[in-house]
């Protein structure tokens, strides 16, 4: 669906993005993490063709972003992380003109508006925009991505700035639009992208460090701990005793038998997503 080769972007003499490839396959839902600076935003550009690469090349649905953009362009939703609106028009007439501006009938666009908006749950649609609060706009802000009904949404940090509830909301939305619509989107906030993500891509530097699903990226980067407790003479009775691997706690279990003590229990911890990200990021 979506097919990043090789994709580099230079500001002056700074190499901004450095040989990117990735894909997006239809239906998937894929999400870019990285430190600040790490080239997401440029990635996400140059996906949408406000910005050339200056090497490599992009394609949706077979059309060049570079050679076919107008045929590209009108197969995508994009959500910029910010997003004005209109401030003097209400969410069904903002999301009529934009509707209008794709080439929907006045009764088409409308049509489609109340659809979107009943699905974010937008209550008010008839109030100004410039009278709702910044989560109420950033759900009008999506609503206005699906007016065209596109194939790929490119979402940048589409809960940014949003209080708890309205993130969850969002995410939760975005979630139900995957396998109807492919999603690339941007987000700073690893547990969301762990819960949402069929796929992950962690940049940094312009370059990419690790890709593939998360429990993928779990297995290759991440690891598995053992907290074991136990009662036995002449050991740590009742401590907790941290083991990196089955053979720690094998060899801890048979002294403590040995001893004629018992095991009190046994805990699993597994890599989360975040803990893997700083892992690879830092480079240990």
């Amino acid at each position: 669906m979506l097919e990043v080769e090789n994709v580099s972007k230079r500001y002056g003499s700074f190499l901004a993005v450095d040989g990117v490839s990735f894909r997006v396959k239809k239906g998937e839902i894929v999400g870019i993490v990285g430190p600040n600076g790490a080239g997401k935003t440029s990635i996400i550009k140059m996906v949408v063709g406000l910005m050339e690469p200056t090497e490599g090349e992009i394609t949706i649905s077979g059309y060049s972003i570079k050679q076919e953009g107008e045929r590209a362009k009108r197969l995508i939703g994009y959500l910029p992380e910010e997003s004005p609106v209109y401030e003097d028009m209400s969410a069904l007439e903002y999301l009529e003109f934009f509707g209008e501006i794709y080439g929907l009938s006045r009764d088409e666009s409308r049509r489609r508006a109340g659809r979107v908006l009943d699905e974010l749950n937008l209550e008010h649609q008839e109030r100004r925009l410039g009278e709702m609060s910044k989560g109420m706009r950033r759900k009008v802000a999506i609503a206005r991505s699906l007016i065209n009904d596109p194939e790929l949404l490119v979402y940048d940090e589409p809960t940014s700035g949003l209080d708890p509830i309205t993130s969850f909301q969002v995410m939760e939305y975005i979630r139900r639009l995957g396998g109807r619509k492919t999603v690339l989107l941007t987000t700073h906030n690893l547990y969301q992208a762990e819960k949402l993500c069929d796929r992950i891509i962690i940049l940094k530097g312009g370059r990419v460090l690790a890709q593939g699903s998360v429990a993928e990226i779990k297995r290759r980067f991440g690891g598995v701990r053992y907290t074991l407790r136990f009662r036995a003479d002449g050991l740590d009775a009742g401590r907790a005793v941290l083991c990196s691997s089955i053979d720690e706690v094998n060899t801890l279990a048979r002294e403590v038998v040995r001893r004629g003590g018992e095991i009190l229990d046994i805990e699993t911890h597994t890599s989360s997503l975040e803990e893997v990200f700083l892992t690879v990021v830092n480079g240990s």
